[in-house]
């Protein structure tokens, strides 16, 4: 047996980490779609390493790694041309996959073999997902219920802290973090908070002293959230609001969370959501700023006026204040934490099998999990 895997491997996911090599098991999205126009590239770095992304001129989308393999200049700055990219520097010229097709200035027959690595990739829910792992990738997941007619908004957030602190957000934050969004919710006081293995993750309960209905939130592995509206337990044919998220390291200090959000409304009913919608709706490029603001003591929440975006702001200071994630060997956890450490649990003994080299659990998003309308 390898060394026991601790809670210290979870926060950790470049390439030679433990945790690395689990994540890259997995699609992870990397990009929002409409940011990526026809001919362009962009650097991406996804767990502690860069790479490049470019959407070629028949419109899909590729990746490949950060550097071309001749001089070692950065690919993104370079020409797309087709379905390939060419370096900026030399010129070097590579496919899809990383083969190179073209070595201006070399003679045919001295050309020893060279490539970099592509990677597949994927759209879906308006983002780009990239497989970072080894050999033939696992089928992309789908969300059957995010593919019903609506409308469909990516989101893309940035946070200045590790995924774990995003992934690790529960029911109980929300009586004191967005405690001044409780009235408008009808719940007051603190839930009752249990969870239990799935076939796909963890599934997180909570029920509040004033309510009857229990929250559901589903966390798949590795790092997958989908909140399942409780009106799909309720009444089959209402309104439904879902709501998947992926939340992806940049490295061990930072990560980006991508959402994908659905109103299943058409026709009219959509027409009129949309027009009643803000201008800041789609702004979200200062919420980073205000919550960095309030953390440095420079305003107070109360002090924004625009509250469009109030409970992303309340969870970006929540998750960020917690600081470097060496903090968490002095964790203070209690039972109300239980849903926090039945999915590091989870988290630990899938680490454990793969550095002992015994076989993962593969997971699946079963009706089980999120039981289809047709059965409601």
């Amino acid at each position: 047996m390898n060394r026991r895997i601790s809670d210290s491997d979870l926060v950790h996911t470049g390439p030679d980490t433990i945790g690395g090599q689990y994540m890259r098991r997995f699609w992870h999205p990397v990009y929002r779609s409409q940011d990526l126009p026809a001919g362009q590239a962009k650097p991406v770095r996804i767990m502690s390493t860069d790479f490049t992304l470019y959407r070629g001129e028949t419109g899909t989308a590729h990746a490949v790694d950060f550097r071309c393999s001749h001089r070692k200049a950065q690919l993104s700055i370079g020409f797309i041309e087709g379905d390939c990219i060419r370096c900026f520097y030399h010129g070097w010229k590579f496919d899809a996959q990383g083969h190179t097709v073209e070595r201006p200035g070399d003679v045919e027959h001295e050309r020893p073999a060279t490539r970099i690595r592509g990677y597949p990739t994927e759209e879906y829910l308006g983002l780009i997902f990239v497989y970072f792992g080894e050999g033939e990738p696992p089928p992309l997941p789908r969300f059957k219920e995010m593919e019903e007619p609506g409308i469909l908004d990516a989101i893309v957030d940035e946070l200045p802290c590790n995924f774990f602190f995003s992934l690790e957000n529960d029911a109980v934050h929300f009586a004191f973090a967005h405690r001044d969004l409780l009235p408008e919710r009808n719940l007051s006081g603190i839930p009752k908070v249990w969870a239990e293995e799935s076939d796909w993750g963890v599934t997180m309960f909570d029920q509040w002293p004033n309510s009857n209905r229990i929250g559901i939130a589903q966390k798949g592995m590795p790092n997958v959230g989908y909140i399942v509206p409780t009106a799909i337990l309720l009444a089959k044919g209402a309104r439904h609001a879902f709501h998947v998220s992926w939340r992806v390291p940049v490295d061990d200090t930072k990560h980006v969370t991508f959402r994908a959000n659905l109103l299943t409304v058409t026709g009219e009913e959509a027409r009129q959501v949309l027009e009643s919608r803000s201008p800041s709706y789609y702004d979200r490029s200062n919420l980073g700023k205000l919550g960095d603001a309030i953390l440095a003591g420079e305003i107070r929440l109360s002090d924004i006026k625009d509250r469009t975006h109030i409970e992303h702001i309340q969870d970006y200071i929540a998750q960020v204040s917690q600081g470097d994630i060496s903090m968490r060997q002095n964790e203070q956890l209690s039972p109300a934490d239980i849903c926090v450490v039945t999915f590091r649990r989870v988290w630990k003994r899938e680490l454990q099998a793969l550095a002992d080299g015994h076989e993962l659990k593969q997971w699946r998003l079963t009706e089980k999990v999120v039981p289809p309308l047709s059965t409601i």
